[in-house]
């Protein structure tokens, strides 16, 4: 019971954390559009839009990275499954915030489609190298750890 209630708390944590993130960068990225192209307000409308889309995007990020709702997956699974759900979902909010009209193109499709891929794949790369180097710690720690234990038994 202990651990679900830690995991609500976790997730909780980052939900709040997260918001707070993204809503920030994405202020920022929206007052530097407005200061480039010269508009001088934002609409009320257009940042409610933004809060949902955030609270929405983090809320999935939470539930696939979080071990609340799914405890057993690795962590490649966890992001192959954001990573198409996320794809999906932004999407969704660059049609409703008219960013995206009509069907589009393959030209634009497959843009779309290879920036998500080529990122997923960066973000695998890393997560190999960083598994690797952390194996190596690991191991190099347990080789000292029965060194040090044969040497105590008298072995």
């Amino acid at each position: 019971m202990q651990n679900r209630r830690n995991r609500f708390i976790q997730f909780g944590v980052w939900m709040r954390n997260g918001i707070a993130f993204c809503t920030t960068w994405l202020l920022i990225l929206a007052l530097i559009y407005c200061h480039i192209f010269d508009i001088q307000a934002i609409s009320t409308k257009s940042l409610t839009k933004l809060m949902l889309w955030i609270v929405g995007g983090v809320f999935i990020f939470n539930l696939l990275f979080t071990r609340f709702m799914i405890k057993k997956w690795s962590f490649t699974a966890r992001l192959t499954c954001f990573m198409g759900a996320i794809s999906l979902y932004e999407c969704l909010g660059f049609y409703w915030f008219g960013f995206f009209e009509g069907k589009g193109s393959i030209i634009q499709w497959g843009t779309f489609v290879g920036i998500i891929l080529a990122l997923y794949f960066v973000c695998i790369m890393i997560y190999q190298r960083y598994s690797k180097s952390q194996g190596e710690i690991y191991t190099k720690k347990l080789h000292k750890y029965q060194a040090e234990r044969s040497v105590q038994h008298g072995k």
